[in-house]
């Protein structure tokens, strides 16, 4: 199917201009104009139908939701996302889910009732049937979290790659008994960084131990990581390092350890993910996979109104990771 994007391309103009000349609204050169007819004539474009009839009802409002507003991680995203809305002239809702599959179909609905134009979903489950179903009607955009086996647009980063780059990383230090702290919930960023893991482990020819796996609750609080790494810690050949798949969990592994007489990093190697402000704010300071947190939440929003604005934009783009190596990792012992 030729997109909009194929147009711009044809055409020597970017995505925004052939996007004016479709909609006839902002400013656009004769020539920019002529090119874009041209490109549209060669290429046989045909736009989007839903997308032009959203156009004709729309809001300016963006729903953006998220699982929780206690994970820190979300701050940045959504900060990202409304600064980017900002700047094309869009409103923004933020929709607090808590997990509840009937709260997220009402906030939903808002878009179905013309009160929004599209939604960033930050809580999408890894097999989630109903987004398909509303991609196919509404704007959606995907970030971090997105449905497995599935077309519809997303960003987010490679999690299998950057767990498999923390248990090198540890390895690397000396580490064998190594830890892994996770989830309950159904995100494809949880089961991917605990493929990463298990695969880097095996690579490694180090052994996976259930009894070196526990799982925290699915919105990762501070508690459940206390509770999930105390349940590793009190192992009888218990871990030299703990790989925690969010920095709030790492800290309650820091804190668990702590508890139980262990020095961080002397005794225990931990790392986190995601880079959260707080990870800065503690001793030690926490090393951990930095991801590009605002960047995802601008490049989500942007892909969202590339999407209503000329009825395209679906697609899949995986921004960069890195290991931020702070204080609480070290060599183990000998």
């Amino acid at each position: 199917m030729i997109t909009i994007a194929d147009v711009a391309r044809e055409a020597g103009v970017s995505v925004a201009t052939v996007s004016r000349v479709l909609n006839k609204n902002g400013p656009v050169s004769p020539a920019a104009h002529e090119k874009v007819n041209l490109a549209i004539t060669k290429l046989n474009y045909q736009p989007n139908v839903w997308g032009r009839r959203l156009r004709r009802k729309e809001s300016r409002m963006l729903l953006i939701l998220v699982p929780t507003i206690s994970n820190p991680f979300y701050s940045s995203i959504v900060a990202g996302i409304e600064d980017e809305a900002r700047r094309y002239r869009f409103g923004t809702m933020l929709c607090i889910t808590n997990g509840d599959e009937g709260r997220e179909r009402e906030f939903i609905e808002l878009l179905f009732d013309g009160q929004a134009d599209g939604a960033v979903m930050l809580c999408v489950n890894k097999d989630d049937k109903d987004v398909k179903e509303i991609a196919d009607k509404v704007p959606i955009v995907q970030c971090c979290e997105f449905c497995k086996d599935s077309d519809i647009a997303h960003v987010s980063i490679d999690n299998f790659a950057a767990a498999a780059q923390v248990v090198r990383y540890l390895h690397s230090l000396g580490h064998e008994k190594i830890g892994f702290v996770g989830s309950v919930n159904q995100f494809v960023s949880s089961e991917d960084r605990r493929r990463g893991y298990e695969a880097e482990m095996e690579k490694l020819g180090l052994p996976v131990r259930k009894e070196y796996m526990a799982y925290a609750d699915r919105d990762y609080s501070f508690q459940s990581g206390i509770a999930a790494a105390r349940e590793l810690l009190q192992c009888p050949d218990r871990p030299t390092a703990i790989f925690c798949i969010s920095d709030v969990l790492a800290m309650g592994a820091i804190r668990a350890a702590g508890e139980l007489g262990l020095t961080v990093p002397g005794e225990l190697s931990v790392v986190g993910f995601d880079d959260v402000e707080y990870a800065t704010m503690m001793n030690p300071m926490l090393t951990t996979v930095s991801q590009p947190l605002y960047p995802l939440g601008k490049t989500s929003a942007r892909m969202l109104i590339e999407q209503i604005e000329a009825g395209e934009g679906k697609g899949k783009i995986f921004l960069e990771h890195k290991l931020v190596i702070r204080d609480s990792t070290a060599q183990t012992g000998p």
